[in-house]
């Protein structure tokens, strides 16, 4: 991604570009090449767009309304982030026990309950803080998948409820609260993590891929939704699965260091209100990895890769243009997402690496190793959600195989130590033959 300065020089000259349109064919008999090319890609009359340097489209049917829209997904993408805040305040000074019901609260959301966000957006105020004035109906556990999770043969329902029920029984006891092994289970395997990222891969990153963009072409794109819509139901689609991206409308406008750093950093008041607006003023998980491997990687822009894939596909959906282009388009944000989830987990594959060599020493921190073996398995079980994804099964259940069940605490220099770094670097070789990554990325990330 582009320095600051230059990505605002860039979006200044877009935003002049994207303010002239051009005109479909009218109905003089002479035909010239523009009219022709025009033909091909729209009906006569229609007013054709430039790819914008922003998410924001306007209503092909409603003058002056946008046609973006996608709510819900914001709303899943804070429960999916506070569900993380509230265990991980189980570790820290001052913590109360909680039940299993606590955290059902946010995964099994009930708008009766009327709950306010606990996510903070730095020193700004948020335009909504409840989840039921951002949208109406949205829970987790409606739009989780169904399908097992590879190296455990249960779905990520029954995964997350059994975790939970560890959570809140290692809350009760006095020893455990108020540290990290509240949400560490009997095998060193931190819950917190695995929670979040088998929730990222089996809710989001699976309703992107796997539900709006693997069923867009059988959305019609040539109608308002339901007559009355601002947007086709192909729009619509389009703009859920960007929504479970959960990048800013002007995501652009951030660096990789402000995605990788704190929340005064990936949020930003950009219509001056001195609110943040959730929907489009604010940076979820997936973007926020997005910018943190390109951050520490070289050589990668997978946050101009998605982002230009989703502005891309969405302008040629409101042009009304070629399904050959758009399932392009399609296939690019899929794949792009893939890599930041498989960047993610080579990435916790070093930092693991690294935790197990100082296993013995003075320098031993088993906590930074239960989170990032945790954060490295995690991310490998996201991985299946994707029908478009470049990793096949058989070498996904091969990682499994090799990282198995739970971190490994054996003495570096010993036999059962040295098998498990050589198994850990196998992992990483299958990783590269599966996404093409640089040595220097596979080492470095």
């Amino acid at each position: 991604m582009k320095t600051f300065t230059e990505r605002i020089l860039w979006m200044a000259v877009l935003l002049l570009v994207t303010s002239l349109f051009i005109v479909g064919c009218g109905d003089d008999d002479e035909t010239d090449v523009a009219d022709l090319l025009l033909e091909e890609e729209a009906t006569a009359g229609t007013t054709l767009i430039d790819v914008p340097p922003a998410y924001v489209f306007d209503s092909r049917f409603v003058e002056g309304e946008s046609s973006v829209a996608y709510s819900g997904q914001t709303v899943r993408n804070l429960l999916l982030q506070d569900l993380k805040i509230l265990i991980d305040s189980l570790g820290k000074d001052g913590a109360q026990p909680i039940a299993v019901q606590d955290m059902l609260n946010l995964y099994a959301y009930d708008d009766a309950l009327n709950l306010q966000s606990l996510t903070i957006a730095g020193a700004l105020s948020v335009l909504e803080s409840h989840y039921s004035a951002i949208s109406t109906g949205k829970s987790l556990d409606g739009k989780i998948s169904g399908d097992p999770v590879i190296g455990y043969n249960r779905t990520a329902d029954d995964l997350v409820r059994e975790w939970f029920q560890v959570i809140a029984d290692n809350s009760q006891n006095p020893d455990k609260l108020g540290t990290p092994a509240v949400y560490t289970d009997d095998s060193g395997v931190d819950l917190t993590q695995m929670i979040n990222k088998v929730l990222i891969g089996a809710v989001p990153y699976y309703q992107a891929t796997g539900v709006y963009l693997n069923g867009l072409l059988e959305r019609d794109n040539s109608e308002a939704r339901n007559g009355t819509d601002p947007y086709t139901a192909m729009e619509h689609g389009w703009d859920e699965a960007f929504g479970y991206f959960g990048a800013a409308r002007d995501y652009f406008r951030y660096t990789d260091e402000q995605l990788a750093g704190k929340t005064d950093d990936y949020t930003f008041d950009s219509n001056g209100d001195g609110r943040i607006d959730f929907k489009s003023e604010y940076n979820f998980g997936l973007s926020r990895n997005a910018g943190k491997r390109d951050k520490g990687g070289s050589g990668v822009d997978l946050t101009r890769e998605i982002f230009d894939a989703f502005l891309r596909g969405r302008t040629l959906i409101a042009n009304q243009g070629t399904e050959v282009d758009i399932i392009q388009q399609r296939q690019l944000a899929a794949n792009g997402m893939e890599k930041v989830i498989a960047a993610t987990v080579v990435h916790y594959i070093n930092d693991t690496l690294s935790d197990m060599s100082d296993l013995g020493t003075d320098a031993e921190n088993r906590v930074n190793l239960n989170k990032h073996w945790a954060e490295m398995k995690g991310f490998t079980v996201a991985l299946q959600y994707n029908p478009f994804k470049l990793i096949g099964d058989g070498q996904l259940r091969e990682l499994h195989g090799i990282m198995g069940q739970a971190p490994s605490y054996d003495a570096p220099g010993s036999p059962a130590h040295d098998t498990t770094v050589r198994n850990y670097n196998r992992a990483k070789d299958v990783l590269q033959a599966a996404y093409g990554f640089s040595a220097a990325n596979m080492a470095n990330w």
